[in-house]
């Protein structure tokens, strides 16, 4: 078989030697690897934050009315030491009035109700504290960082190199997430309306 495509090769090279002719083909490859490890994401609290409820009159008019801040983990458990990432999605996109924060959601449709951060505090992989880092690819560019911008990869790394994620079996991450209101004259609250923040965070393997 491998004979007959080389021969078919060379008949085709010298059939066009003669004049320029145009490529008529082109080659997709597909690549990747797969890693003999599965990692475990999980939050606790189940990943819920809930503010209750909070009255219309207690929210600024014209300003952003600032949230108590909240505080979960983020434990990350892999069957042996593996290099990960997890990609944060906004699944309110569109509904934060900022690029760096995710969405709370809008009311009828065109109102952005508000935002939330998502800050990385304190970090420890396999008991040694790390520092977390983030990537807006996942690839390259890798910085120490504070705030988890959507659609970011984020990992750990030694603290003495913050370029590159390291392979950790079981990591654990303080997350902060901090709230806000859009001003009140610019919503309509004539009805209840419920934060309808959610994000995803998904692993990637690198």
């Amino acid at each position: 078989m491998k004979k007959y495509l080389a021969a078919l090769s060379t008949l085709a090279l010298i059939g066009m030697t003669p004049h320029a002719v145009a490529a008529s083909s082109t080659d997709l490859t597909v690549t990747g690897s797969i890693t003999p490890s599965a990692c475990t994401p999980s939050l606790t609290e189940n990943g819920n934050i809930d503010y209750g409820k909070i009255s219309a009159r207690d929210l600024n008019p014209t300003t952003s009315t600032n949230l108590e801040p909240r505080t979960i983990f983020l434990n990350v458990n892999c069957e042996a030491a593996t290099r990960f990432a997890l990609q944060g999605h906004d699944n309110r996109l569109g509904s934060s009035n900022q690029a760096t924060s995710f969405g709370l959601g809008k009311i009828n449709g065109d109102q952005n109700l508000g935002r939330f951060v998502l800050a990385m505090a304190s970090a420890v992989a396999d008991g040694v504290g790390v520092q977390a880092i983030k990537s807006a690819d996942g690839q390259t560019g890798w910085v120490g960082h504070l705030f988890w911008n959507p659609g970011y990869y984020v990992s750990v790394a030694d603290r003495a190199d913050l370029t590159t994620p390291i392979p950790v079996k079981d990591m654990e991450m303080e997350l902060l997430i901090s709230a806000s209101i859009s001003p009140a004259n610019d919503l309509d609250l004539t009805h209840e309306v419920n934060l309808d923040g959610s994000a995803t965070l998904e692993m990637k393997y690198l």
